[in-house]
């Protein structure tokens, strides 16, 4: 497709479904770019939470290239007319390739989505930007940009061992029940082990809705999309596990991905030592970053103020964009929607 975008201003752009996997992971690659959340194989799992149609739009123009992965998801099965645009849960966001002016890309690339919306009958479209890229800072005059939280990452390419030291009292020796022990584990075998700690966590968040009860089938569509790039590490006080967490690897990044623990209390000492036996793993196997995340949650939350402790960086934001492309249509089926979802990160 080559429309005409402005005097003189010759651009195109590509449509490429998920099935079109080949040439999906050919434009990353022109990117540059190995990222877990940008896959085929991650898309295909974030469907079972956001079911939809998976589509990469991308745009090339005399200013540079847009990369742009999303979900596109009916509104209202009753009605098949009107569809959103979605970043699965994660991060994600348009990829830049910059080789002339930046300002023209952007507000050329929004002008074909834009377009590109209208054919198709997107009303509105949500973006999880990815901490790591800051590709939301090129966005801010084209969407509703609301800042999020803080996230963490540690730097495995430093030494640990000022790291390392923080786990007094954790033992390596299986026998010794009175301590914590961190194991690797099975990403299938040890799976609904993981999921009783997981449920038990989102029950104790007051701010958790149906959204985060992940069923059982995306657990399962993780495990068979993403094969051995998802790794499962659990904490053991004798023969009880009492943390455990998911992370994605692909690439020179670990992203934490999904935690859950039997109590607060028990688990307390045992996530240091679950984070950083991970980060000893990522350094051992040439990781360069551990992406620890970061969480809503207030200032006193334990866990964020682990992975606050333990970067070894500045820290990132994460930013949601919002943009309605269809007011009436919005008003009329996505409003309501919007507004749990508002409530759910906090923005608007």
């Amino acid at each position: 497709m080559m429309p005409q975008l402005k005097t003189g201003v010759k651009s195109m752009y590509e449509l490429v479904s998920v099935s079109e996997h080949i040439r999906w992971q050919k434009i990353l690659d022109m990117f540059q770019l190995s990222d877990i959340y940008y896959t085929v194989q991650y898309f295909l799992s974030a469907t079972k939470l956001d079911p939809g149609e998976p589509l990469l739009f991308y745009y090339i123009d005399d200013e540079g290239e847009v990369a742009y992965p999303f979900i596109k998801r009916l509104i209202d099965e009753e009605d098949a007319a009107y569809f959103d645009a979605t970043t699965p849960f994660g991060y994600g966001g348009p990829l830049l390739k910059i080789k002339g002016d930046a300002t023209k890309l952007i507000e050329n690339f929004r002008n074909a989505f834009i377009k590109f919306c209208s054919e198709e009958k997107i009303v509105a479209e949500t973006i999880r930007f990815h901490p790591l890229n800051d590709n939301a800072s090129f966005f801010k005059e084209y969407l509703t940009l609301y800042p999020m939280y803080a996230t963490y990452t540690l730097s495995l390419k430093q030494p640990l061992q000022n790291l390392l030291d923080y786990k007094s009292g954790i033992s390596d020796n299986p026998t010794a029940d009175s301590q914590v022990v961190i194991k690797k584990l099975g990403t299938v075998r040890h799976m609904f082990e993981f999921l009783v700690l997981y449920y038990s966590s989102a029950r104790r968040r007051e701010e958790a809705d149906s959204y985060y009860f992940f069923t059982n089938d995306y657990f399962e569509a993780l495990i068979s999309s993403l094969g051995s790039n998802l790794h499962l590490f659990g904490a053991y006080r004798g023969e009880k596990l009492i943390s455990a967490c998911y992370v994605l690897a692909e690439g020179d990044t670990i992203f934490h991905h999904l935690e859950g623990s039997i109590s607060e209390q028990e688990a307390g000492a045992a996530w240091k030592s679950l984070l950083l036996k991970i980060a000893e793993w990522g350094k051992e196997n040439y990781f360069s970053y551990f992406h620890l995340g970061g969480d809503f949650h207030s200032d006193d939350d334990h866990i964020k103020r682990l992975k606050q402790e333990i970067s070894n960086m500045e820290p990132d934001i994460f930013y949601i964009g919002h943009y309605v492309h269809d007011t009436a249509a919005y008003n009329r089926l996505l409003s309501s929607k919007e507004t749990d979802m508002a409530k759910r990160y906090r923005y608007g």
